[in-house]
């Protein structure tokens, strides 16, 4: 048995509405479904969402077709969510294959903004062969990294400094040479250049940490 993680990029079309959300509201900048069940075609899930939560329900309420759910701020730049939605033709095939009983899903399952899904399934060689014919045509799978023990994902970037790096590296700040200012990150985000400035600091500061294996604050 391996841990193999995987990223399943969707198109437009075979995203569902209720993951797309991270991809088209920019005040939301990542989804981790913390534990998914699928019935007779209805999938239940519980979320967290990165983000602005006024943002992620009022999508919800006024943009989407949502059988139930509810959100629960968290206090600080994300919620937690618990959804139950009918699933279209291809994420009922898509949970399909995930429901094998010779692999296991290690959570969270993470959407991201360029609609890649990313999943760690702990499954031997021939099964994930069998798994991979099994995702739907439309759907990309590109193993990111194979090991003996599961690797879930953490980030130490808050989803006001995720946002801003990825902005940043968007608009080219960390081309070589540079193509974009701090001013023009800040007018982008809507912030001011002192708050960018300090989000750029604090967010770059922590990769480095997780990179290097220490404790930021313990210096």
């Amino acid at each position: 048995m391996r841990a193999i993680r995987i990223a399943i990029t969707h198109t437009e079309t075979t995203i569902h509405p209720i993951h797309s959300l991270v991809c088209s509201e920019r005040e939301l900048t990542r989804e981790l479904i913390l534990y998914v069940t699928t019935a007779d075609g209805v999938e239940t899930t519980i979320n967290y969402v990165e983000g602005d939560p006024d943002a992620y329900e009022s999508a919800l309420r006024t943009e989407l077709d949502v059988d139930e759910y509810e959100v629960y701020s968290d206090g600080t730049d994300g919620c937690y969510s618990y959804l139950r939605n009918e699933l279209d033709a291809y994420n009922r095939d898509l949970a399909t294959a995930f429901q094998r009983d010779t692999l296991a899903v290690i959570p969270p399952i993470e959407y991201l903004p360029d609609r890649r899904m990313i999943v760690t399934l702990v499954v031997t060689s021939r099964e994930f062969r069998q798994f991979r014919e099994e995702i739907p045509d439309e759907l990309t799978v590109d193993v990111v990294s194979v090991g003996s023990v599961p690797r879930i994902s953490q980030s130490r970037l808050t989803a006001k400094q995720r946002r801003a790096i990825r902005t940043a590296w968007e608009l080219g700040y960390y081309d070589i040479p540079r193509t974009a200012t701090l001013e023009e990150i800040a007018t982008e985000l809507g912030y001011a250049v002192s708050t960018v400035s300090d989000l750029l600091r604090r967010g770059q500061a922590g990769l480095v940490a997780a990179e290097l294996g220490v404790d930021e604050y313990a210096r």
